[in-house]
């Protein structure tokens, strides 16, 4: 009976090619707008042609300021130390984009108003080191850009740091709309809910012999088989028309799967809780939205002042991060997490899913 349902509701789902193809269309559109809006911005922070001023004040650790200035180096950045002097001066004198003070328990970032792209791809860099620092644990306070106020204590650990090597925007963008787009997958379903809103099919379900996790099973395969399809063509496209690196295939579709699976469980969820398609949409996109947001959808993740434990509440970034990894480094440490949580989000989900089924049938009972 699982096998007729879940064929049938592929076979419903394939009716409504235009939901299918939004998500095979709309990730190729916004690869191409966005890769080419930031392509400035990623090659101009490749080609490292950024001049940045520094000064260490107080007992600051020489490991970390060798680590820093070893890390500017390996990323292009022209780093001069001025023991002393007025920053906002120093920048404008010496036509630099940004100036960093270093300080016992803090460090306070100036940016040029002359050379805004070079201080912010300076503020990008210091904020990148300390995600990427490990070894030493010290306390620091980040107190922003000069004039702003003093953030939250974070967690420094000291160390030469590995950099990610650098990738392009092309690649960055073509791996992470695609991950986006999977993560509106509901939008696939909606052909299975209307059709089961116009022919009443729900109360026909209810005198079978179909449990409510059979039923749930019948929805959330078809539309993981239906996503992973047109993501998987999505990404196809993306190498054959802008030459997108995927890096390891394997391990991308694997991680890709999981995304997919994750994504259907999350918007089945919503949908059987509400139980019904327009608020499950906005729902959705909200959620989506805001992780890809932290995640490094809409801005490079890697060039995010956003902190990281943050950026780690969503799940977009670890799969953003494994598979961007992947594509530049060939391996990741981000793998494991991208996994566990995309199985995660399916296992909590779907049995909320389930439950919300269960309750709303006996209230009909």
């Amino acid at each position: 009976m699982i096998r007729y349902l879940i064929k049938n509701n592929i076979k419903l789902m394939a009716r409504s090619k235009t939901n299918i193809l939004l998500i095979v269309i709309a990730p190729l559109i916004l690869i191409a707008l966005l890769s080419s809006a930031f392509k400035d911005m990623m090659e101009r922070y490749e080609g490292a042609d950024v001049v940045a001023g520094y000064r260490v004040e107080g007992d600051v650790p020489d490991e970390m300021i060798e680590a820093f200035v070893d890390g500017a180096n390996e990323n292009g950045f022209t780093l001069r130390e001025f023991a002393s002097g007025d920053p906002e001066e120093i920048m404008k004198d010496n036509e630099i984009g940004g100036f960093v003070i270093f300080k016992e328990d803090s460090y306070k970032l100036y940016q040029s108003s002359d050379f805004k792209e070079e201080g912010k791809i300076l503020e990008y860099f210091v904020n990148a080191f300390y995600e990427n620092t490990a070894e030493t644990a010290l306390n620091m306070a980040s107190g922003g850009i000069a004039g702003g106020a003093d953030a939250d204590s974070v967690s420094l650990k000291v160390e030469h740091p590995a950099y990610m090597k650098s990738i392009d925007s092309t690649d960055y963008y073509g791996i992470i709309e695609v991950v986006y787009f999977g993560w509106c997958a509901i939008v696939c379903g909606a052909g299975i809910f209307m059709s089961e809103k116009k022919y009443r099919i729900g109360k026909k379900y209810q005198v079978s012999n179909l449990n409510q996790f059979q039923l749930y099973l019948g929805k959330f395969i078809p539309i993981v088989i239906a996503v992973f399809l047109g993501i998987g063509l999505a990404g196809v496209l993306s190498v054959v028309l802008f030459g997108v690196h995927w890096g390891n295939i394997l391990y991308s579709l694997v991680i890709m799967l999981f995304s997919i699976a994750a994504a259907s469980a999350f918007g089945l969820m919503i949908y059987n809780i509400f139980d019904n398609m327009v608020v499950t949409i906005i729902g959705v996109f909200a959620a989506v939205w805001f992780a890809g947001f932290f995640g490094g959808s809409f801005e490079t993740y890697m060039y995010s002042v956003h902190p990281i434990e943050v950026k780690q509440i969503s799940p977009i970034y670890h799969i953003n991060r494994a598979l961007v990894e992947l594509s530049c480094m060939g391996h990741s440490d981000y793998i494991g997490s991208a996994l566990i949580y995309s199985a995660a989000i399916v296992v909590i989900c779907s049995a909320i899913a389930v439950m919300a089924g269960t309750f709303r049938k006996r209230g009909k009972a």
